[in-house]
C-alpha cells in the first residue's frame, strides 16, 4: 500500500513539474513575438494573381495580447480595391508541439486560415496546405521578418499544386507609430 502510495505521489509530482516545463516553455516561445506589440504604419502591396498587377495602400495596425497573455492579435485596417479593408491575425504557441500557430482572415474572403511556423530570431515562417472544393491544392506561406525594434515585413505566398517556386502575392511593410 505504501509503494502504490508513493507511486501516486511521485506521478502526480512528475505531471505538476512537466506541466509547469510545458508552460514556461510556451511562455518563452511567445515572448519571441513581443516586439509585435504596439500600433504600426503598414504600407501595403497586394496582387491577386501571379502575373498580376501589384496594388499599393496603407493602413494601420494594432498589435496586443489577450487571452492572459497566451496570444498576440492583430487588427489592421486599411484599404484593398478601392474599399475598405480588415484583416485580423492571431498568434499563439502550441502546448504540445511547441510549433507557433497563425489564424489569419480578411474581409475579403471571410475564411479563417489556420498556419502552424517555426521561427528564429529575425524570422518567422508559417505554413498551410489549402485544399479547395474541387481538391486541388495550394500551399500558403507568410513570412514575418524583423528588421529592427521599429520596423518588420510580411511576404504572402502561394505555391499551386503541381508548380515549384513560390508566388508572391503580398508584401507588407511594418513602421513603429
Amino acid at each position: 500500500m505504501k509503494n502504490l502510495l508513493f507511486f501516486v505521489i511521485a506521478f502526480l509530482l512528475f505531471n505538476a513539474m512537466a506541466s509547469a516545463q510545458d508552460a514556461n516553455a510556451v511562455k518563452q516561445k511567445l515572448q519571441k513575438l513581443d516586439l509585435f506589440v504596439g500600433q504600426w504604419d503598414v504600407k501595403m502591396e497586394l496582387r491577386l494573381s501571379a502575373q498580376g498587377p501589384w496594388e499599393t495602400s496603407h493602413g494601420k495596425s494594432v498589435f496586443k495580447k489577450s487571452v492572459g497573455a497566451t496570444i498576440i492579435e492583430e487588427d489592421f485596417t486599411g484599404e484593398h480595391l478601392g474599399k475598405a479593408y480588415f484583416t485580423r491575425s492571431m498568434f499563439a504557441v502550441n502546448n504540445m508541439t511547441l510549433k507557433y500557430q497563425l489564424i489569419f482572415a480578411d474581409s475579403d474572403h471571410g475564411v479563417m486560415i489556420d498556419y502552424e511556423g517555426e521561427g528564429a530570431d529575425s524570422s518567422f515562417t508559417f505554413d498551410k496546405t489549402w485544399t479547395y472544393a474541387n481538391q486541388s491544392t495550394v500551399k500558403l506561406r507568410t513570412v514575418y521578418t524583423i528588421i529592427s525594434n521599429n520596423e518588420f515585413r510580411i511576404e504572402n505566398m502561394r505555391m499551386p499544386q503541381g508548380a515549384s517556386s513560390w508566388d508572391i502575392t503580398g508584401r507588407k511593410k511594418y513602421t513603429r507609430l
